[in-house]
C-alpha cells in the first residue's frame, strides 16, 4: 500500500503533536501520558501478558476528543527511539483518524476480519512519520460488535504484539455510550484511557461507561478541555487526579 504523508506543518495548526515541533504544554502533557501507558505496558511485558502492547482510546460521548487524544498519543510515541507505534481506526461509523489525516483505504480493519485475514500487516500502512504505521478502519459493518469481539480479531492483535514486542497498538474505538463496539474491543486490550470532557461529562456517564468496558484490567481517565489559569494548578498535577494506571473501575455502592 502507498505511505500515507502527513503534513507537520497541518497538525501543528490543527493543535497536534508534532514529533519534529516545538516544545510546548501540550507536547509535553502528552509525554506524561505517554510515560504512565509505557510503564503499564512494560508492566504488564513482565507479567507476561499476551495483550501488553494493547491500548483502547474511548470517550463516554462523542465530542470530547477522543480521536485527538489517540492521535497526539500516537504522535507522541512515534518520536520514542526504541519504539514504534501503530493507530488503528476501531470506529467505522465516523472514521475520524482518516479524516483528521486525510487519506483513504479501500481497505482496513472489518474488512481484514470479514476477509478471513491472518496479520494486521495486511491492512497497515506506513506513514512519512518514522515509526508510525496506520490502519484504516474498513467498511462499517452491522456485525461490527461481533467482529470486534471475536477469536479472530483476538488472535489478530496478540500475533502482532507477539512479532512486534516494541511496538504500541493504539485503538481508536467509539464512545462507549454510543455502540457497544468498545465494550468488545476492551476484552481484548490491556489497558484503556477514556478521555473525558472538562465541565461537560457527568458523573453518572462516566460511571456507566466504566462499567461497560470494566473486563479491561486497567483503566484510566484523561481530562480534556479544560481551561487553566496560570498558577491554580501545578503542571501535569490533573494527569496524576484523572489518569491512574492500575486501577480498576467497579460499580460505587450506594
Amino acid at each position: 500500500m502507498p505511505r500515507v504523508e502527513i503534513d507537520p506543518a497541518a497538525l501543528a495548526r490543527a493543535g497536534l503533536f508534532t514529533p519534529d515541533g516545538t516544545v510546548n504544554r501540550t507536547t509535553e502533557e502528552f509525554r506524561l501520558i505517554k510515560r504512565a501507558v509505557l510503564e503499564r505496558a512494560a508492566r504488564a511485558q513482565a507479567d507476561g501478558a499476551p495483550n501488553a502492547n494493547l491500548v483502547m482510546i474511548t470517550s463516554t460521548r462523542e465530542g470530547e476528543g477522543k480521536t485527538f487524544i489517540a492521535l497526539n498519543l500516537a504522535f507522541s510515541l512515534a518520536a520514542e527511539q526504541d519504539r514504534s507505534v501503530m493507530l488503528i481506526d476501531a470506529d467505522p461509523a465516523k472514521s475520524s483518524v482518516s479524516a483528521y489525516l486525510g487519506f483513504e483505504s479501500e481497505r482496513g480493519l472489518t474488512d481484514l476480519l470479514r476477509d478471513g485475514g491472518e496479520h494486521l500487516s495486511e491492512v497497515a500502512r506506513h506513514t512519512s512519520i518514522k515509526g508510525l504505521s496506520i490502519v484504516a478502519s474498513g467498511e462499517r459493518d452491522p456485525l461490527g460488535t461481533e467482529l470486534f469481539a471475536s477469536d479472530r480479531m483476538g488472535a489478530l492483535l496478540q500475533a502482532f504484539c507477539r512479532d512486534c514486542p516494541d511496538s504500541i497498538v493504539i485503538l481508536d474505538a467509539p464512545p462507549v455510550l454510543a455502540t457497544s463496539e468498545p465494550s468488545s474491543l476492551a476484552r481484548h486490550v490491556d489497558q484503556a484511557v477514556v478521555v473525558v470532557e472538562a465541565d461537560r461529562t457527568s458523573r453518572a456517564a462516566i460511571t456507566e461507561a466504566l462499567n461497560l468496558i470494566a473486563i479491561c484490567p486497567h483503566i484510566g481517565l484523561v481530562l480534556n478541555k479544560a481551561r487553566f489559569r496560570f498558577g491554580a494548578v501545578r503542571f501535569g498535577a490533573y494527569y496524576k487526579s484523572y489518569y491512574r494506571p492500575g486501577r480498576r473501575y467497579v460499580r460505587a455502592r450506594h
